[in-house]
């Protein structure tokens, strides 16, 4: 990739949002964001009471989440002029928002996004989740991402025009879903 490039591993809780990310981040040899790590205490507080975010707990973390990986894409020191970062960017407007906060941010600079959307059934959701250890996302709240979220379809994917590539990452391991992103990617 020649132009700035911001890419955004997404999807519900037990996807492998992280582990596809750190992948991409080796694969590209470029820094990774972990998104989780830019929620706001109360943010965190809530989960972990098992109560789901609004869109308005999501506003502020998914601008500080965009304009972050942007600036770390754009860096002079970013040789490979890319940035990972992992969201679950579970609504197109959630996606939206990211791009926009970005430009609102850096008017001056064309960064390109591409959003990896991960998703799988809920119950393997479920499966993957119960056996974290030590995340503050459990289970419980899996129902609400899954409830909530939107799939790219139509004019969003890649192969439409869009900027999103949505990835069944169901009975894969994570070497076949990054072998089947970066096919998608090239």
């Amino acid at each position: 990739m020649t132009q700035n490039t911001v890419i955004v591993v997404g999807g519900p809780a037990g996807t492998g949002k992280t582990t596809i990310a750190e992948l991409l981040s080796a694969q590209f040899a470029c820094p990774f964001i972990e998104g989780d790590s830019l929620h706001p205490p109360e943010n965190i507080e809530k989960m972990s009471k098992g109560i789901p975010l609004t869109d308005e707990d999501r506003w502020g973390w998914l601008r500080q989440l965009s304009e972050e990986a942007s600036e770390k894409a754009i860096s002079p020191e970013n040789k490979s002029k890319i940035c990972i970062v992992s969201c679950s960017m579970l609504k197109r407007v959630y996606r939206s928002y990211i791009k926009k906060s970005s430009s609102e941010k850096f008017p001056h600079n064309e960064l390109k996004f591409r959003f990896l959307f991960l998703h799988t059934t809920f119950e393997d959701l479920m499966k993957r989740v119960s056996g974290r250890k030590g995340h503050y996302m459990k289970s419980d709240m899996v129902k609400s991402q899954y409830d909530i979220m939107e799939i790219p379809n139509g004019d969003e994917l890649v192969a439409n025009g869009g900027e999103c590539l949505a990835v069944d990452t169901t009975n894969k391991t994570p070497e076949e879903i990054l072998r089947d992103i970066i096919n998608q990617i090239n």
